[in-house]
């Protein structure tokens, strides 16, 4: 399936609708008159469809005692960063659990793809879920 571009009258067009009782603060919407054609719908599946896009979604979960703030720990190992004819292209937080606890950063190292944890917080944290998404492009 190919991408369709969206067909109007006036490409671009946008009304402003001034928002009552806020100063030079509008509300924005479009005014491009007819459409002729709505186009394809740009999300996740399309995009990931028509780039033929492959993508994994890994999910982990790490516990932290009370102790000192910057402590780092491994919580997902998500496999290879290649897979057959296709590359890493990107990491994800696609969600996370007590996020106010703790900062996730997605790594690539000796061709294993990583979630490390950084706390941000001394508090403990029990059973944090993490889920990771590794998009891979036709190399």
């Amino acid at each position: 399936m190919g991408l369709v571009d969206r067909v109007v009258e006036y490409p671009g067009r946008v009304r402003l609708d001034p928002v009552p009782g806020e100063e030079n603060v509008y509300d924005m919407s479009r005014a491009e008159g007819e459409i002729t054609m709505y186009g394809s719908q740009l999300n996740a599946d399309t995009l990931t469809e028509a780039f033929g896009l492959v993508y994994e979604d890994y999910t982990g979960t790490v516990t932290y005692e009370a102790g000192a703030i910057g402590t780092r720990a491994l919580a997902v190992n998500m496999g290879m960063a290649t897979r057959d004819g296709y590359k890493l292209g990107a990491l994800l937080i696609m969600s996370a659990t007590n996020a106010s606890a703790y900062h996730i950063q997605p790594y690539v190292s000796s061709g294993t793809v990583y979630a490390a944890i950084f706390r941000a917080t001394a508090a403990a944290v029990s059973g944090a879920s993490i889920t990771i998404r590794a998009v891979f492009f036709p190399e």
